[in-house]
């Protein structure tokens, strides 16, 4: 057994592994758009958050204007400073194009005293114009230093966030809603970012949807878990209050989750309200318990100078606990010494019955084969990326992924 299985590593040993260094932010940035002179020249911001609604960038189909942005980021800059970026779409941040010329199909919702249209994100139409704005973003700013970071945009309530409220899940379903429609849209925009930003940190937002951990813990984990990614996908939680009692179950998974955590404050500190015991330290007490690496305190906080030496602690605190930058993996072939990525990812995994592949670059042969743990081959696939294992008992796998005379092996767990 242990022969059988570990041959195809030894056949893995001729390919030459490349460092690709990502940097990754630590400690505090203002939060959004936070670009008053008495913010950027505070001792302790490091960066600042740009948002920029996609309605703004591209006011007609094909047209883009990134003048805008530009002057927020020109102002940061200025003071040397890092930014992150995230583009609002949804039902806030979206163009009224997508729906009034391009007919994309939408859901109507009412949230906060207001009518909203929620294009929806399954749409082909929605899908591609999506992701033409990510490469056009990526042709302006995956170059750049100081860019430190980028948000997945999501098509929710406000576009960045991964939060459904006002949204009647009912009505929603009616509108074709399903949690598998939802999983494979967020994925193909979080890799769209992640084609168009290769060398940049993604973070993706959580938050729980109908209610429910299910959704948001199973995106992230399938992202998290890509290797194709280089471990540059990030979680985010721009709720961050010091509070338990908001999303628990969420916040437990936050709390156990492996990977890079983003964090944005929930409110000012003026907002007493919204604070654990209406203390706002409790917020730095909490991201020091979940592991964050990374928050963002309003722009009111470094303006005004209210939290000083919360700011100062916990980037002492965050520098001391991660390191600023990571290594990942890239992998050549011997024939052309060349960098080529060789990402593989299995989806959903662990899998009841449908068991999807996905390959990060282009290839002309596949084989996939199915060994139990006790060496022996269940199942075997050509040119397959898809198929039902429903027939396969529960328990653990071996699959040995052969692309192009490349063998690539990875753990399956089949559920009932």
């Amino acid at each position: 057994m242990i022969k059988l299985l570990l041959n195809p590593l030894f056949i893995l040993l001729p390919i030459l592994s490349f460092a690709q260094i990502i940097d990754k932010p630590i400690g505090c940035f203002a939060g959004t758009n936070g670009t008053h002179p008495s913010v950027l020249t505070h001792e302790e911001v490091r960066g600042v958050l740009l948002i920029e609604k996609w309605s703004d960038i591209e006011v007609k189909p094909d047209e883009y204007d990134f003048s805008l942005l530009n002057q927020k980021i020109d102002a940061v800059k200025a003071k040397g400073l890092k930014y992150a970026l995230a583009i609002a779409g949804g039902a806030f941040g979206s163009p009224n194009w997508l729906i009034d010329s391009l007919n994309v199909e939408y859901h109507n919702f009412q949230y906060q005293g207001q009518n909203w249209r929620l294009p929806l994100w399954w749409d082909p139409t929605c899908a591609e114009k999506l992701t033409s704005l990510i490469a056009q973003l990526g042709n302006q700013y995956s170059s750049d230093s100081l860019l430190s970071h980028i948000y997945v945009t999501q098509m929710t309530v406000n576009g960045i966030e991964g939060h459904l409220n006002g949204v009647n899940m009912v009505n929603f379903t009616t509108d074709g809603f399903t949690n598998q429609k939802w999983m494979d849209q967020a994925r193909n925009t979080a890799m769209a970012f992640a084609h168009a930003f290769p060398y940049k940190p993604i973070v993706f937002e959580v938050h729980e949807i109908d209610r429910d951990t299910l959704l948001p813990a199973a995106i992230i984990n399938n992202l998290y878990n890509n290797e194709s990614l280089c471990n540059r996908l990030g979680l985010g939680m721009w709720w961050i209050s010091g509070k338990t009692s908001y999303q628990p179950a969420l916040l437990e998974f936050i709390k156990n989750f492996p990977g890079d955590k983003y964090a944005q404050v929930i409110g000012r500190s003026n907002q007493e309200e919204r604070f654990q015991n209406s203390d706002y330290g409790s917020v730095f007490i909490q991201a020091k318990q979940l592991g964050i690496r990374y928050i963002e305190p309003w722009p009111y906080e470094f303006q005004h100078r209210t939290h000083d030496s919360l700011m100062q602690d916990f980037n002492s605190w965050a520098d001391s606990a991660f390191t600023p930058s990571d290594t990942c993996s890239v992998l050549s072939t011997n024939e052309d010494n060349l960098p080529v990525k060789v990402g593989v990812n299995l989806y959903p995994n662990p899998s009841k019955g449908l068991l999807k592949v996905d390959i990060s670059q282009p290839y002309q042969d596949l084989q996939i084969s199915i060994y139990n743990l006790n060496g022996q081959q269940v199942s075997k696939t050509y040119n397959q990326t898809e198929w039902n294992i429903s027939h396969l008992n529960n328990g653990t796998y071996i699959l040995i992924i052969n692309i192009d005379n490349h063998l690539i092996p990875k753990k399956l767990v089949k559920l009932e």
